[in-house]
Order: structure tokens, then C-alpha cells, then sequence
């Protein structure tokens, strides 16, 4: 198995623990116009990091860029980084390419662009804008290295001239692909197509028409990101549009079957995605970093979009959620809205009365109930999400819970017991078990989905011997991971249906309804977080708000690497794999650092998203870890 990836980000790490950026490499000081002022305004898809150097800065002294620089921590980043950059400089010369990984991560000296055009009645088209070192010959080197090679795959060269600049264009040999590109001024340019390259190059260094009108000037571009912009007027670290329709009809424009397609998106309302964007902020106010995200829909909104229907409101935790949890999202949705629109799409592609049909058969006839009165009417809208960590070390052991508000408790623990009797008719008495805890009835299937999959396996081989064929594999005899094993749970507490997937996780929510486990709503952390959405929301009401608490995910790391099994794991695979080598010293030396000390690195994070006449706004912050920087 290659282990590319993991040597890439080895490197990334260690660019970011060590500060092995070489020194030539500073911000790109240049009169060039910004890459928006440059590209067409038919530009489908955009990703821009504003300033690369500037950019390192920030998440080398972002609290996880920090954390990697923290003495007990940097040795092993390096030794990874140093190994990775080794087999990734191993693997270059052993292609002939003529450069190391250094060279390359050392290109990038400003802004960095790759955008997709889409150019009338033609494919899409991409433009690549960079600002390179002036004061390095890296550039030119792996021009005339790239030069080299498409000279030996029989590749076409020749000049071309526009606003006075001279651009090269390389051609394949069957004419079928080229690259324009040019290097001047410390900036690179290149595109696949020659038209939109000198489009760029014109309003770069030319006199472009009036009427010519660029990415800046384009709706939809511009609505979406002066709703990202900082309210400190900072930079775009990071920022990126796409327009999806515009990018899918360009690059189906021949085909006569996506035509098709496209003539039902207003029936499934689709034609109302307009586009969708956002935006990387770094050190604005007192958070590390801000990320906005914005979804532009048209008004109004039918179909699919209609369906997600997000009401605005704002709710405190449910009484029975705990303040060590990992995350706990919660919303509030127009379920009626939500189906009525789905009817309406199921028909129209069938016949009238269709959807209500398959309602009848597959869930009234079935499980004996009443699907509008039973359910949809008892839905109350509010839906929470939580995520808990059980106290077994494990890869995966994080919880999932489900929590979905009824507008009547009691009718909702008839109908939840009369369906559970009903599931058991279809198998056996014990498909669902009902079990009670302090006074709360939950149910739990009988084994977990990991179970049941292992007795099937098991059965699978007591038949092969049976029939004398033990030609087949067994299971692996090395040491195996430790996975937290899903069992379905549901429970109805206070007038909230709960659905979780393990039995662990419901009995610590009853037990925080009754008392033993301090509440989320009482804790200080999550109280600033909801005072900073509050002002971050600039009046609005959310329609969806998230907290999160990454030192929890961390401490399930950290506890999962201290733990006999995964020791034995990685030495297990340590004499074959020189990354798990270096895993393995580490955890086996006891080198890690007091998990107290990594959990600052971490501090809760809020998100929330706003429902707007705009359509979906996101905005995610990480707030500045307290940890003081050691000399």
C-alpha cells in the first residue's frame, strides 16, 4: 500500500512544527491586480488563498500550529516530517524530476488562484494564477524541466503575443490539449485555453473593452462575499465560489441526456441553487480563525431547496444532555413543509396520489398506524444531534444520539410502544428487547450490527467444514483495533424520542435527567459560546447553532495510542511500515505530554447557520487557546 498521503501531510506538518519555509520565500509585493479583477466573469468555480507566506504565518501560530511546536510534541512531528520528505525526495529522483519537495513547497511567494471558465458554448476551461519568488530560479527551472519532458512526448511549442508580452503555448502531438502560460514579473499564468489566457493577460497588462466585465463584477460572486467579509475589513485568508449549474451545463454542452436532466430542475427545484461560497479568516477579534460559508438561493424557493426547511429560534440544551459531551447541534424544522414538498415532487414524476399510496403500504399497513397523525402531527420540530465518547480507549469511540422533540408525550410513548411489539412480530420475540433504567423504558436490538456480522461469518464456516472446503481465509491473526460496535437504543425521556447507538451512551442520558451528570446548559463554556453566536448573529435568530469540544475527540485519542491494544497494534506492524516504527517508539518511550497540557490547545468552538432572504449563511470560530508560549 502506498503511503503518499501520509508522507504529504507528514511534510505539511512539518513545514508548519519547524518553520522549514526557506527564506527567499516572502509576500509577492507587486501592482498586479487581485485575481478577480483578472478573471472572466464566467468564472464556474474559484479557490484563491490570498497570501501564502501569510497564510503559513497564521496556522504556525494557530493554536494546532502552536501545539505542534510545543517541545514534547515537535520531536516526532520533525522525525515524521523528516522521514516523509526523504521518501517523497527518494520517489522524485527516482522519476527523474529533478527537484525536491523543498523546491516545490517553496514556490508559492503571494497569491495563489485556480479557477474554471466557462467559456459560451465551449468546455470549461482552467486558469492557474501564482506569485513565485522573483529572487529564485526555481521557477524558470522547472519550466524548462517541464519544457524537457513534453519535448520527449513529441509535444507541439510555439510564441504567441498579446498586450506585448510574449506567452508560450505548448501543444500534444494530436492537437487535442495545449498549455498557455507565461512567467513575468514574479507572477505565473497559465490556461487551456488561448482565448481566456489572453483575456487574462490583456486586463493584466493590456487596455481592456469597457463592457468587458470580470469574476469582481459578477452577482452572485459579489453577494456571496460581502456576506463572508470580515467586519474588520481583514483579508480573505482563503475564499472560494462556485456556480454549480453554470459548471455543470458547460461541461455537458454536448450531451443530449444532461439536457434532459437540466429540464427537471425546476420541477425538483433545484434551478434555484444559485451558488455557493465562503471565506478563511484569520485573527479577527479575539478568535484565531472565523469561516464563513453561504449558500445563495433564488426567491422564491420550491422542491428540494423548500424542503429544507430550517425555522429560526433559539433553544437551550435538552435536560438530560451533559456538559462532557463532544458536540451537541440542535435545530428546529417545518416537518409538515418538509413532506407536503416532497409529495408534491413524488407525484408530479408519477401520478397524483402516488406518494400518499406508498405511505399507505409501507408504513401504515405495516407497522399499523397512522403516519400524519401519529408522527407528523405529534413532530414538535426541534431536532438535536449529540455526540458523547464512551469510557472504552477506541478508534471510533465516539456516540452518536438522536433527539426529536414530540408535541405530546404520552401519545408518542403509546405509539412508540405499539411500533416496537409490531417489529417483533415480524422476526422474533427478541429482535427488540425492552429494558428499564431508573424508571425510564428503553429498547435495544438483541446483538449489536458487528455481532450479528460475526455469527454470520461464523456460520458461514461451520458450513464450509461441514461440506469439507476449508479452502478459504481466515481471519487475520494480527492484533486488531479496538471499534466501539453500534446497538441501536431508543427511548422516549421527558417528550424527546431518543435514537442512539449504543446502550452505554442512553443509560448516561438517564442518568443525566436524573441528576448524576452536570448539565451542558449550566456550563461556563457553553454559556460564552452562546453569548459569542449571540453577537456574532448581529440580531439574527439561528435556524441551527452547534457546539463542539475538540479536546474531548483529542482525549479519545490520546487515551485510545496509551492503550495496550493499539501498543501491540502498531508493533505488529512496525518491521514493515517506518511511520508505524515511529508511532510505535513514541507511544512505547512514554513521550507524551500530559493530556491537561494538550487539551488547551483546544478550546469549544461555535458554529451556527442563519436563514436569510439570501438563503443559508454558515459561520464556524475557533476561539484563541489560553496557552502561554514558552521561551
Amino acid at each position: 500500500m502506498s503511503h503518499a498521503p501520509l508522507g504529504i501531510l507528514a511534510v505539511v506538518l512539518g513545514f508548519l512544527s519547524i518553520g522549514a519555509l526557506p527564506p527567499q520565500v516572502n509576500a509577492q509585493e507587486t501592482e498586479r491586480p487581485n485575481a478577480v479583477d483578472l478573471l472572466p466573469e464566467r468564472t464556474a468555480l474559484y479557490v484563491n488563498a490570498n497570501n501564502i507566506p501569510d497564510l503559513i504565518t497564521d496556522l504556525k501560530e494557530s493554536n494546532f500550529g502552536r501545539m505542534l511546536q510545543d517541545e514534547r510534541i515537535a520531536p516526532l512531528v520533525q522525525e515524521l516530517y523528516g522521514e516523509a520528505k526523504g521518501s517523497l525526495d527518494d520517489f522524485m529522483e527516482n522519476q527523474d524530476v529533478g527537484f525536491s519537495m523543498s523546491d516545490f513547497m517553496s514556490l508559492p511567494a503571494g497569491e495563489v488562484c485556480f479557477a474554471i471558465v466557462t467559456p459560451r458554448r465551449q468546455e470549461p476551461k482552467f486558469v492557474l494564477i501564482m506569485d513565485v519568488p522573483e529572487d529564485s530560479d526555481i521557477a524558470e527551472r522547472l519550466l524548462d524541466r517541464g519544457r524537457d519532458l513534453a519535448e520527449d512526448d513529441g509535444a507541439d511549442f510555439r510564441s504567441g503575443d498579446v498586450a506585448d508580452l510574449e506567452y508560450q503555448t505548448v501543444r500534444e502531438p494530436s492537437g487535442d490539449d495545449e498549455i498557455n502560460y507565461v512567467l513575468h514579473e514574479g507572477t505565473f499564468v497559465a490556461s487551456n485555453s488561448e482565448e481566456v489566457f489572453e483575456e487574462v493577460i490583456t486586463r493584466w497588462l493590456g487596455e481592456p473593452e469597457e463592457k468587458d466585465r470580470t469574476l469582481a463584477g459578477n452577482r452572485k460572486f459579489v453577494t456571496i462575499m460581502n456576506k463572508c467579509k470580515s467586519t474588520e475589513d481583514l483579508p480573505m485568508a482563503i475564499s472560494f465560489f462556485c456556480d454549480p449549474i453554470m459548471l455543470a451545463r458547460s461541461i455537458t454542452a454536448n450531451d443530449a441526456g444532461a439536457r434532459v436532466v437540466f429540464a427537471f430542475l425546476p420541477t425538483l427545484g433545484l434551478d434555484g441553487f444559485s451558488a455557493i461560497g465562503g471565506a478563511a479568516l484569520f485573527n479577527e477579534k479575539n478568535y484565531e480563525s472565523v469561516f464563513h460559508g453561504h449558500i445563495l438561493l433564488t426567491n422564491p424557493r420550491a422542491g428540494i431547496i423548500e424542503m429544507i426547511a430550517l425555522r429560526p429560534g433559539f433553544y437551550e440544551p435538552e435536560p438530560f444532555i451533559s456538559d462532557n459531551v463532544v458536540s451537541y447541534t440542535t435545530s428546529s424544522w417545518d416537518f409538515r413543509k418538509f413532506v407536503n414538498e416532497l409529495e408534491k415532487i413524488v407525484d408530479t414524476f408519477t401520478s397524483e396520489g402516488t406518494f400518499q399510496q406508498q405511505i399507505d403500504e409501507n408504513i401504515n399497513e405495516q407497522l399499523d398506524i397512522n403516519f400524519q397523525e401519529d408522527v407528523l402531527e405529534n413532530l414538535a420540530g426541534r431536532v438535536s444531534l449529540v455526540q458523547w465518547t464512551t469510557d472504552v480507549p477506541a478508534l471510533d469511540g465516539t456516540c452518536t444520539g438522536l433527539v426529536v422533540q414530540m408535541r405530546d408525550a404520552d401519545r408518542a410513548e403509546d405509539f412508540l410502544k405499539s411500533v416496537m411489539e409490531r417489529v417483533n412480530e415480524f422476526g422474533s420475540d427478541d429482535n427488540l428487547i425492552e429494558s428499564d433504567y431508573k424508571g425510564i423504558t428503553y429498547w435495544h436490538l438483541a446483538d449489536t450490527f458487528e455481532g450479528m456480522g460475526r455469527n454470520a461469518r461464523r456460520r458461514f464456516r461451520e458450513r464450509r467444514r461441514e461440506s469439507g472446503d476449508d479452502d478459504f481465509d481466515s481471519d487475520d491473526d494480527r492484533t486488531q483495533l479496538e471499534l466501539i460496535e453500534t446497538q441501536p437504543t431508543f427511548a422516549l425521556i421527558d417528550d424527546n424520542f431518543v435514537l442512539t447507538g449504543n446502550i452505554q451512551f442512553m443509560e448516561h442520558l438517564i442518568e443525566t435527567k436524573d441528576g448524576k451528570h452536570d448539565l451542558l446548559e449550566d456550563d461556563p463554556d457553553f454559556k460564552s459560546t452562546m453569548k459569542e453566536i449571540r453577537t456574532l448573529m448581529d440580531g439574527n435568530l439561528p435556524s441551527l447553532f452547534s457546539y463542539n469540544r475538540p479536546a474531548e475527540s483529542i482525549k479519545m485519542f490520546y487515551e485510545f495510542a496509551q492503550s495496550d491494544n493499539t501498543k501491540d497494534f502498531l508493533y505488529d506492524r512496525a518491521e514493515d511500515n517506518r511511520f508505524m516504527e515511529i508511532l510505535s517508539d513514541m507511544v512505547e518511550s512514554d513521550e507524551m505530554p500530559p493530556f491537561d497540557e494538550l487539551a488547551a490547545y483546544f478550546p469549544p468552538q461555535g458554529s451556527f447557520v442563519v436563514n436569510d432572504e439570501t438563503g443559508f449563511h454558515f459561520l464556524a470560530f475557533q476561539r484563541k487557546a489560553n496557552v502561554e508560549d514558552e521561551d
